[in-house]
């Protein structure tokens, strides 16, 4: 009888272990090894075959693959696929969506038995079998409020992807910008080199035939090393704004330096109208703020239903020396002390420092874009003007230049005429950088650009260098 009630548990406690391992998970250990990270990085390339097909799943046309010059929009293309930045973004978003599975979870049945052996000597059997289950029921919707904070949060982590997505697009922009911008810079820069030499070249000559004084050398001499001074440092940066570029591009700077860069592109001046009503709805801070507030609201929806106490019901069957005995339990957890005022003060708390850092955006974005509008208008203005300047010049330059055809002027006069066109596309050079970087600022502030000079990605959320199955999806985008 002893041997038949140890099997009977046994069999019991068996198949209850095999009925719960079922669809058990193994655990794989991954572990970061730094140099197999760098050379992964190292080998990211434009060629590569999946970077080809995500820029054909954006509607890239396929009849310019391989791209031969590279602008902001291939860049940023390529910045969207192999940036880390974007891979944390997604990483995130899919740890939030894993929340939400656990939060729609519905608690586990249990189980219990035992079996009691009576030293007292019956004519009925000495043992006792006890088998129950507890269900647990939870109240006053308390799993709902919990999918509602986890699916806020889900949200805002997946807005936050798209945000991610506009960071890398403007460093990209704002590298590409000053990296062309230097370019220019030293072409224009040269060119003045090779004007002051000639000059101080004309002005040694004078001096030594008494037509020139030495201050009017020495001030040449001291403008030309000036000018050579500027030029060298220009010319050092070109390999650091290279370097930078290459980096925001997600790219290997060996697999960039192969790669032909196009001129940034210049756009029109763009229109103020409903600019700050704009962002103050669509930035994407705004609206992953929007779900973080929503998820401190269901936050606290679950708090309150925390004073309702969740039930377990218990129904068991015993088997008493041959006397079966059915019966009904049931337990709570009761609330009458605190009725969990501490949580709910404190997730109310929460709510409201949500609200307070919202209002505290959109503060800062109006601040932020009434500036960048400023800036940018102030850019436009001084651009026009220096553009003024340079025609103003140029006609002089034509003017000195027929004079000195016709032997009016000398050639130390038409050479200072050059260099005064050269110092007044300078001057245009440098505020139409100012007019690209103040516009490129405004974008920031409204988180989108301002003309559609860039293709829009189908998918943000699931495609990257580091997909386990690189197969290009479309799907609406934040």
């Amino acid at each position: 009888m002893k041997l038949k009630a140890f099997n009977h548990i046994t069999s019991i406690i068996s198949l209850s272990i095999m009925v719960s391992s079922c669809g058990f998970q193994s655990y794989l250990p991954q572990p970061i090894e730094p140099a197999k990270v760098v050379a992964k990085l190292e080998q990211r390339a434009n060629t590569d075959s999946d970077f080809q097909a995500y820029l054909i799943a954006q509607a890239f046309p396929a009849d310019q693959l391989p791209i031969s010059a590279w602008g902001e929009n291939e860049l940023t293309l390529s910045a969207l696929f192999f940036h880390p930045d974007l891979n944390l973004a997604r990483a995130q978003w899919r740890a939030a969506q894993a929340a939400q599975i656990t939060a729609a979870q519905r608690p586990e049945i249990g189980i219990k038995g035992n079996a009691d052996n009576h030293s007292q000597a019956t004519d009925k059997s000495p043992w006792t079998y006890q088998f129950g289950i507890d269900i647990p029921v939870i109240t006053a919707g308390k799993r709902e409020a919990r999918i509602a904070q986890a699916a806020s949060l889900s949200e805002a982590a997946r807005i936050e992807i798209a945000q991610a997505a506009w960071q890398v697009h403007s460093r990209v922009a704002k590298s590409l910008l000053a990296y062309q911008y230097a370019l220019a810079q030293l072409a224009t820069l040269n060119n003045e080199v090779d004007l002051r030499t000639s000059i101080v070249d004309m002005l040694v000559k004078r001096l030594d035939a008494g037509m020139a004084s030495n201050i009017e050398v020495s001030n040449a001499r001291i403008a030309l090393q000036k000018t050579e001074q500027t030029y060298t440092t220009e010319a050092g940066r070109i390999d650091t704004l290279r370097a930078a570029l290459a980096n925001d591009a997600g790219l290997s700077l060996s697999k960039f330096k192969l790669l032909i860069i196009k001129p940034f592109g210049q756009t029109e001046p763009v229109t103020m109208d409903a600019l700050q009503y704009e962002a103050l709805l669509n930035r994407l801070d705004i609206r992953a703020s929007l779900a973080r507030y929503e998820a401190a609201e269901a936050k606290l929806r679950l708090e309150i239903a925390k004073q309702y106490p969740d039930m377990t019901f218990s129904p068991s069957k015993t088997l008493d020396q041959g006397d079966n005995i059915w019966s009904l339990g049931f337990s709570s957890l009761l609330t009458l002390i605190n009725k969990n005022r501490g949580l709910i003060a404190e997730a109310n708390s929460l709510r409201e420092v949500q609200v307070a850092q919202f209002e505290a955006l959109q503060a800062k974005v109006i601040g932020d874009l009434n500036q960048a509008k400023a800036s940018y208008q102030s850019a436009i203005a001084s651009r026009a003007k220096a553009q003024t300047l340079l025609e103003n010049q140029q006609k002089r330059t034509e003017q000195t230049e027929r004079q000195f055809n016709a032997g009016l002027a000398d050639r130390l006069a038409f050479t200072t005429t050059l260099l005064e066109n050269i110092i007044a596309k300078q001057s245009v050079l440098n505020t139409t950088y100012l007019t690209q970087v103040a516009k490129l600022n405004l974008e920031d502030v409204l988180q989108r650009p301002l003309d559609n000079r860039l293709t829009t990605p189908s998918d943000i959320t699931s495609f990257n260098a580091d997909s386990t199955s690189n197969k290009p999806t479309r799907t609406t985008s934040p």
